[in-house]
């Protein structure tokens, strides 16, 4: 039986090792270029990142970018800081719109209030809007604040005010009540020689009180002395009739002359009167052959452009403007 060498197999076993040497050298050449190869993220990141997809944070690789069970933990917190964002305008303007809307909210915004002809915001208070009437407000009458309070007897009619006795002082002394007669008033007072058509100085006064400073100054705010240009005679004769201004008590009187209407100066005529006390002369100013005379006052006769008086129950006759 021939002898069988062994030498042959020792080779092949030799052969057969050297290659499995090989192939587990390239798997692990293979292997290890895997790890250094750039992903596919890397190619399909944005232009503008560093490093494509391998450049996010370590957060993103630990939260399964790659396993398809959701967004990247960088792209979940930038989505909740929009969604975030996004609800507190929402909310902000939504409580906004409810205050603004409501007119009663906490949070109502003050600011200013746009307002229709004759209204004002003047408490400055959005919640109730436009609050004052300011062509009756007596509190605000024609603009907001002190300055356009109306005093004593005033009321506010068409955003000014006006005197309801027609007198400075508050007391009308002649044509009453004041219901019969709302537009024409006898106001007594006190002043010095000066004209019935002197401006006004502004000033409170009457008889028993301040002296006035000129005839017109017993007048309440909103009236003027009777008869002064503009409006001229009629505006007593319309008002009273002849009867009824002789049937006043006292004396009281107008921008005008007694016989002939102008001129109201100190060579003119005397200034015409309504009253008891008046001098009949017979005048044809403001009644004609019946209007009477204020009189003479310490051998002085008063004319319209020169007239004085402190005689009780003596003053002016005023007229409230249209």
């Amino acid at each position: 039986m021939p002898l069988i060498s062994r030498k042959p197999s020792t080779r092949i076993a030799g052969e057969f090792h050297g290659l499995n040497a090989v192939w587990l050298l390239a798997s692990a050449l293979v292997a290890a270029c895997s790890f250094l190869a750039p992903s596919d993220e890397y190619y399909l990141g944005e232009p503008g990142e560093e490093g494509g997809g391998g450049g996010r944070s370590g957060a993103e690789a630990g939260t399964g970018a790659d396993s398809g069970v959701g967004p990247s933990g960088g792209q979940a917190g930038a989505e909740e800081e929009v969604a975030g964002a996004r609800a507190a305008s929402i909310g902000g303007h939504g409580a906004s719109a409810s205050s603004g809307a409501g007119g009663s909210s906490g949070n109502v915004d003050n600011g200013p209030v746009t307002c229709r002809s004759d209204f004002a915001d003047c408490n400055h208070q959005a919640s109730d809007g436009c609050e004052v009437d300011l062509s009756t407000s007596s509190e605000h009458c024609g603009g907001c604040g002190e300055a356009f309070t109306c005093k004593g007897d005033e009321a506010c009619e068409r955003k000014k005010c006006v005197s309801l006795s027609g007198c400075s002082d508050r007391t009308r002394e002649a044509f009453l009540p004041i219901e019969r007669w709302p537009r024409i008033a006898g106001c007594t007072a006190q002043w010095p020689r000066s004209s019935l058509r002197a401006a006004k100085t502004g000033r409170p006064c009457g008889f028993g009180h301040d002296v006035c400073e000129v005839p017109a100054d017993a007048c309440g705010v909103g009236w003027h002395v009777c008869a002064s240009v503009p409006y001229g005679p009629a505006e007593v004769s319309s008002q009273a009739t002849q009867e009824e201004c002789a049937a006043q008590p006292g004396a009281f009187v107008a921008a005008v002359g007694d016989q002939s209407c102008e001129p109201c100066s100190e060579v003119g005529d005397g200034a015409a009167c309504c009253g008891g006390l008046c001098v009949q002369q017979n005048g044809d100013c403001i009644y004609p052959g019946m209007t009477a005379w204020f009189g003479v006052y310490n051998e002085y006769t008063n004319l319209c452009g020169a007239i004085e008086s402190d005689l009780d129950e003596r003053g002016v006759l005023c007229c409230r403007a249209p």
